[in-house]
C-alpha cells in the first residue's frame, strides 16, 4: 500500500509541476506491470480527423521513483494515426517525455509506448467530427449533452474566453440516449470568464447552458 501511495503520488507531483490540468476523462493512466513503470496520459482519447491530442508520459521504477536518460519507442498501431512533435524520446531527470498523436483517418486505433521491455498503450478513437458553437458563456454555469442515438458518442467542448489564459476541454463519452449536465465550473476547477465555447461530437447532439438568461442552443458549424 506504501508503495501504491508513494506512485499516486509522485505522479501528482509531477503533473502539478508539470503544469498540466487534466479533465476528469483523462486522469486515468495505464500502467505495465513488472520492475520498471511506463505511465501514460491519457490512456485512452478522442480526435477529429487532422486533430492533435498532447500524451504524457512517465518512466518509473518499481518503488515510484523518476528514471532518468530511459529512451521509449512509440508505435502507432497502424496508418490511422501518426506521432509527432516529441519533445525527445529519453526521459528527462523527473522520468518525462511528451509528445503528439495526430488523428488520420476515421477508426479505432492504439498506440504502444515502450522502452522494449515494459510498455503502456492508448487506445484512440478517431471520428469525422460534427462541429458546433456555443455562443455565450461566463461564471458559474450548466451545460446539458444529450445523445439521440443508440450509439456510443464522444462529446469534446473547448472552451475559449476574452482572456490569455488556455483551458483545457472536456471529454464526455455518452452512451446510447445518454445524457449528462457538466457544471462548467467544476470541470474546469475555475470560474469562468466571458467567451465562448466550441463543441466537437461524433453524432448530433442536442444541449446548452443555463444561465440566468435562460437556456442557450448550441449551433451547428458549416465546414
Amino acid at each position: 500500500m506504501l508503495i501504491k501511495f508513494k506512485i499516486h503520488y509522485l505522479f501528482f507531483l509531477m503533473i502539478s509541476w508539470c503544469g498540466f490540468t487534466l479533465a476528469d476523462e483523462d486522469i486515468n493512466t495505464s500502467t505495465a506491470t513488472g520492475g520498471d513503470q511506463i505511465v501514460v496520459s491519457p490512456m485512452s482519447a478522442m480526435l477529429d480527423v487532422s486533430d492533435t491530442v498532447s500524451v504524457n508520459v512517465f518512466i518509473l521504477d518499481e518503488d515510484g521513483n523518476p528514471i532518468e536518460g530511459r529512451k521509449v519507442q512509440i508505435i502507432p498501431q497502424d496508418s490511422q494515426i501518426v506521432y509527432t512533435n516529441i519533445n525527445k524520446s529519453v526521459s528527462d531527470q523527473s522520468g518525462y517525455i511528451s509528445f503528439y498523436l495526430l488523428g488520420k483517418q476515421q477508426g479505432n486505433s492504439a498506440v504502444t509506448v515502450t522502452d522494449g521491455v515494459v510498455s503502456s498503450q492508448i487506445d484512440v478513437a478517431i471520428r469525422n467530427l460534427i462541429h458546433y458553437i456555443l455562443p455565450y458563456f461566463s461564471g458559474d454555469m450548466q451545460l446539458s449533452i444529450i445523445n439521440p442515438t443508440e450509439d456510443l458518442n464522444y462529446v469534446k467542448v473547448q472552451f475559449y474566453e476574452n482572456s490569455e489564459r488556455y483551458l483545457e476541454p472536456v471529454v464526455v463519452r455518452l452512451g446510447a440516449k445518454e445524457m449528462k449536465t457538466l457544471n462548467l465550473s467544476e470541470e474546469l476547477d475555475t470560474v469562468l470568464k466571458d467567451g465562448w465555447a466550441e463543441v466537437n461530437s461524433t453524432g448530433l447532439i442536442f444541449g446548452g447552458v443555463w444561465t440566468n438568461k435562460g437556456y442557450l442552443s448550441l449551433k451547428k458549424i458549416e465546414k
